[in-house]
């Protein structure tokens, strides 16, 4: 079951252009460190606080975005992809916040634990989806993609969901309480 919000306030709309916004700076900001990104988790935690829907528009319109203007230059194919993958931690976010029904309680190791295998999962079906558009794109076999992507310096893949699974386990429930304290109106003190 996919969680439609019933009606969004200015501030709700205000927090989803931030988080966009922070999606796509921090691409930039992170640029030197390939495959590192807070995109991904800042999108399923979007998800998770608003429910599928607005993640997977955190998702799309950060990839739309970033992948337009991508420093690392366009191509349309792949572009679709990474706002399709991208659009999936947001979908899965919303998913995961019905299936769990509540915060973690006082079990925030488990919750943590439970986060970072989302993310793991969720990092290599992009990787995997995005690779296999990459060989489509340029010709190339199933197996170089793979291989490329994932067994060879800089072993792209590998960082990539080695840093997803870091950053979910240690980042996402103090980033899941920022957001739902700024969505509730709340302050830091």
């Amino acid at each position: 079951m996919i969680i439609l919000p019933s009606k969004l306030t200015v501030r709700d709309i205000s927090v989803i252009c931030i988080l966009t916004a922070l999606c796509i700076a921090s691409n930039y900001a992170l640029i030197g460190l390939p495959n590192v990104n807070i995109m991904d988790i800042t999108v399923f935690a979007s998800g998770y606080v608003f429910g599928s829907l607005v993640g997977t528009i955190v998702g799309a319109l950060s990839w739309v975005i970033y992948g337009f203007i991508n420093p690392f230059g366009f191509n349309l194919p792949i572009w679709l992809a990474t706002i399709l993958g991208e659009s999936l931690f947001g979908l899965v976010g919303g998913l995961v916040r019905t299936i769990r029904k509540n915060n973690p309680g006082n079990d925030v190791l488990k919750f943590n634990c439970e986060m970072a295998l989302w993310g793991f999962t969720l990092t290599i079906a992009y990787d995997l989806f995005t690779n296999i558009v990459f060989a489509f794109s340029f010709g190339a076999s199933l197996t170089y993609a793979f291989v490329s992507g994932w067994l060879l310096p800089p072993w792209f893949g590998i960082v990539h969901e080695a840093s997803n699974t870091v950053l979910f386990f240690l980042a996402f429930y103090p980033l899941l309480k920022a957001i739902e304290r700024v969505k509730e109106g709340g302050t830091n003190g």
